[in-house]
């Protein structure tokens, strides 16, 4: 698979300048590939067989990995006895950018 979105790229756009989340960022890379193109039902293959995001799809990606990143995915929060719920689910701002990208499957 090509460099849909390599780590430099990706540190620049997070405004990342420590090398403490390299290896984080080079397994979850492939990883939200996946899972976009899996959402959006779509290879993003260009005509020379590499995998290419377009801008909307990449700032898709950098935001999921910033979202991952992030403790923003607390759900609930109580003090006594301390407990947090985290959500999973990417919000609808991110998702809302992969709309463009999106094929239809059919069943």
């Amino acid at each position: 698979m090509a460099d849909v979105l390599t780590i430099s790229e990706a540190k620049d756009l997070l405004g990342i300048t420590t090398t403490k989340h390299d290896v984080y960022l080079d397994t979850i890379i492939p990883l939200f590939v996946e899972y976009i193109q899996d959402y959006c039902n779509n290879s993003f293959i260009d005509e020379y067989g590499q995998v290419v995001f377009k801008g909307g799809a990449k700032i898709a990606l950098v935001k999921m990995i910033e979202f991952n990143m992030n403790k923003s995915g607390i759900s609930s929060r109580s003090f006594g006895e301390v407990s947090y719920s985290y959500t999973t689910d990417f919000p609808p701002s991110i998702l809302t950018l992969l709309q463009p990208y999106s094929r239809i499957r059919l069943l």
